[in-house]
């Protein structure tokens, strides 16, 4: 190693000499196009690229040769992101050059840096029939499959590539890396032991090798291989990050930091090392978690300025930090995202999951844009197994195309996830004729302090324990909470199982012998919707967490009403569990009983204001354009958005540009910037205006105990019906409506009705408690009645 690095240095010495006398010949000569042009080549070399393209801007200037130099040129551009120029440049050269394998390889180079993965395959597919034995156009064809999410055919062009040169470590390293993508364990391990006996020394193959076994559970032939490299590389830092991984994915998390702090004593700026401790931190938002993930991916970065993986998980851990000013960690996290998206198109899918979160929280709709269509997004979250990421995509839809072709993901995604998985057997229990209780269970992290614990709460406390016996299930990794204790109190078990397995769970359900088991918490975190794929319970049902299919066709029912139930059968998998009239209930026991202030949010204001508290990620450009119909409708009136997110100087300068450009005045918008708190600022809008085409649910049922009425539009798909449902069941199904233009007139005309508004103001709690929507008793009824029906049937 110290040899190598020895001529490294003395390599860079030699370039710096050449720079040198060429800024001398240059400064003497500075007609002599070839100078420009050799200065250019060793500035490139050099990495001083921003000096490099000034070299071949002034060697091209003088005439010299545009195809001698197209190529460091080229790289020199996209080195500094900018891969559309250097694709400009090659496209007219390649033009007049067809059959130049070395512009064409280096053109589709650059069309996949820029995101353009299908002109690059076209690129690359021509390469390799002018040069089928050389290996670097199937490789290149391997990393766009690889970016799009295809792994099969990236794995058969990586193979290609190894069957060509048998002796090349990374290749079969590639092919190894994509084949375990697909799930296809054997090959893969085959591909990696025998890049692992080509280059045991090369790191790169070691560390793809030992992850995977560490994946598989083979512990012991990872440690050989982490020994095997000690050995090839002393005082390599890599055989501690590695052990780190391991005692880390076995839950070891204090030994893994004390051997990454070993690592970071020596070298700070490490980029794995780093990245594995803030892994080590987790997915909360703890303070002294996050702050630690948050301090080891900034050095990270400092260090790796161009690492994408670093820059991608500080945006996500910022996202997702509480301490100190939530406004000031989003506002950190969207510039480091907008870089990231400047400086790594070619990611574009990559990072897709993280930057849409950040885009939508901050209202750039035309970087969200930039992210990929849906249509694009998708595969590669298939493939990578990212169902979490979808929640947040149920709202960009247009056609029922979109939405038939969203539920298709789902159903791929999960026959994925029960492919890989053996069934348990629930445990076997006396027939139905015996008149035994019903086993009922319940299953979500969230049933604590959090909204599905407060929905779900009349099921869990008020159920006729002479016919039932309910079990609940939770995987929650905080403190048990107050409201926890009381759930446990009312049941026949709560099995609290942090750390354990899904297949772990699955096996302790099926001990329970139930006979119908609900998830509430669909993929949102901490939750285990796979367990499901297992079939611990005679019958699997979905409720309340995921507003559409999750995916898995061993969920046999998702419980609707007559108002949700999606208008046309193709966007459900599952068999409707159909209630008689509302899905959830709600009261005091949902939401605090905040004050409701005397008259009218417009005569304290002086102005009536419309306003949202749902999340940036439910709204869109068809949102966006209805809203500001409904202000130009009404003259004078303004726009409160009620978020977290409206703190933050980006959210209010995207806002108030949407506006704009929608032809009202930004200065109608107004913010309110707060998180928990937020149940008394409705005291400060005269009527909601829901998002679409996802409406919001719980926000819905807030926003009417705090007496504002809310529009709704009506979509066909699950997540476009909830407020319909939670409308009609308080007595308010007028205010949902089936097109934008009546969107715009009912607000219209509802801001028109101050004396309709006064009533609902300081009657719509009595209202509720009048109506299904309200009615606790009558909803558990109604819902353990189906339960019968469907266990007994």
């Amino acid at each position: 190693m110290k040899d190598m690095e020895v001529k490294t240095v003395e390599v860079q010495a030699g370039i710096q000499c050449r720079i040198k006398e060429l800024r001398e010949r240059t400064a003497v000569r500075p007609g002599d196009a070839l100078a420009w042009q050799h200065l250019g080549f060793a500035l490139h070399q050099s990495r001083e690229y921003e000096e490099a393209l000034r070299a071949f801007e002034q060697a091209v200037f003088l005439k010299a040769s545009a195809r001698v130099q197209a190529l460091p040129y080229a790289l020199s551009l996209s080195a500094l992101h900018r891969h559309d120029e250097a694709i400009a440049l090659l496209e007219p050269l390649q033009a007049k050059k067809p059959k130049d394998f070395d512009l064409i390889n280096l053109l589709g180079v650059m069309l996949k840096r820029a995101g353009r993965f299908e002109q690059a395959l076209g690129m690359f597919e021509l390469a390799r029939k002018l040069r089928p034995r050389l290996v670097s156009a199937w490789v290149n064809t391997g990393n766009v499959h690889e970016a799009m999410g295809n792994f099969q055919a990236a794995a058969e062009a990586f193979g290609e590539a190894a069957r060509l040169e048998p002796r090349n470590a990374e290749l079969w390293r590639l092919q190894g890396a994509s084949l375990f993508r697909q799930r296809r364990t054997e090959p893969a391990l085959q591909a990696l032991d025998r890049a692992a006996s080509l280059a045991p020394a090369d790191p790169a193959s070691f560390r793809t090798h030992v992850q995977v076994l560490a994946k598989l559970g083979r512990h012991d032939e990872a440690a050989a291989a982490i020994e095997r490299f000690r050995a090839a590389r002393p005082g390599d830092p890599e055989p501690a990050i590695m052990l780190a991984r391991i005692r880390y994915n076995a839950g070891r998390i204090d030994d893994a930091r004390k051997l990454l702090a070993e690592v970071l004593a020596d070298e700070p700026g490490h980029l794995s090392a780093n990245l594995l401790l803030a892994q080590t931190c987790g997915d909360g938002t703890a303070e002294g978690s996050r702050r630690m993930a948050n301090d080891a991916l900034r050095r990270a970065l400092a260090a790796n300025p161009d690492a994408w993986q670093a820059a991608e998980r500080l945006v996500d851990s910022l996202s997702r930090s509480r301490y100190g000013s939530e406004a000031e960690h989003l506002e950190a996290a969207y510039a480091v995202a907008c870089d990231l998206q400047d400086r790594h198109p070619e990611r574009r899918l990559e990072t897709a999951r993280t930057l849409r979160t950040v885009f939508t929280r901050l209202l750039d709709m035309e970087r969200m844009a930039a992210t990929g269509r849906l249509g694009e997004i998708l595969p590669v979250w298939q493939s990578q197994g990212k169902i979490s990421a979808v929640h947040y995509e149920l709202g960009q839809v247009q056609s029922m195309e979109d939405r038939a072709m969203l539920v298709e993901w789902h159903r791929q995604w999960g026959r994925g996830v029960i492919g890989g998985v053996t069934p348990v057997t629930p445990a076997a229990m006396p027939t139905m004729a015996s008149k035994r209780k019903l086993r009922v269970g319940f299953m979500s992290s969230d049933l604590r302090n959090h909204p599905v614990g407060y929905f779900a709460y009349p099921l869990l406390s008020r159920y006729d324990r002479d016919r039932f016996e309910v079990y609940c299930y939770s995987f929650y990794e905080g403190s048990p909470s107050p409201a926890q204790a009381q759930i446990e109190s009312k049941v026949a078990a709560y099995r609290w199982w942090p750390g354990r397995t899904s297949e772990q769970v699955a096996e302790g359900i099926a001990v329970d012998g139930l006979d119908i088991l609900f998830e509430l918490g669909g993929s949102t975190a901490m939750n285990k919707l796979d367990v499901m794929a297992y079939r611990p319970a005679r019958i699997g049902a979905s409720w309340l967490g995921y507003p559409h299919s999750a995916g898995l066709e061993t969920i046999d029912y998702i419980v609707v009403d007559p108002y949700i139930l999606p208008s046309d059968p193709r966007l459900l998998i599952e068999r409707p569990f159909e209630l008689s009239e509302t899905w959830v209930v709600v009261g005091r026991n949902n939401f605090a009983d905040v004050p409701i202030a005397g008259g009218l949010p417009e005569d304290r204001r002086g102005r009536l204001t419309f306003g949202t508290a749902n999340n940036p990620y439910k709204i869109t450009e068809a949102c966006l354009d209805c809203w500001a119909a409904v202000l130009r409708r009404v003259p004078g009136s303004h726009f409160l958005f009620l978020r977290p997110e409206a703190a933050t100087p980006s959210f209010k300068a995207n806002a108030r540009a949407a506006f704009a450009a929608r032809n009202v005045d930004p200065g109608r918008l107004d913010f309110i910037g707060v998180r928990g708190t937020h149940l008394q600022h409705y005291n400060e809008i005269d009527i909601a205006l829901d998002t679409l085409p996802h409406v919001g649910g719980t926000t819905t049922c807030e926003a009417l105990w705090m007496g504002v009425p809310t529009i709704s539009l009506v979509g066909p798909g699950f997540a476009e019906r909830l407020s319909y449902s939670n409308l009609s069941n308080a007595g308010l199904g007028d205010l949902a409506v089936f097109s934008t233009d009546n969107y715009v007139e009912q607000a219209a005309m509802l801001a028109e009705d101050r004396t309709r508004r006064l009533a609902l103001r300081h009657g719509l709690r009595d209202m509720i408690a009048t109506n299904p929507l309200g009615q606790a008793d009558r909803f558990v009824r109604n819902f353990y009645r189906k339960i019968e029906e469907v266990v007994l049937s």
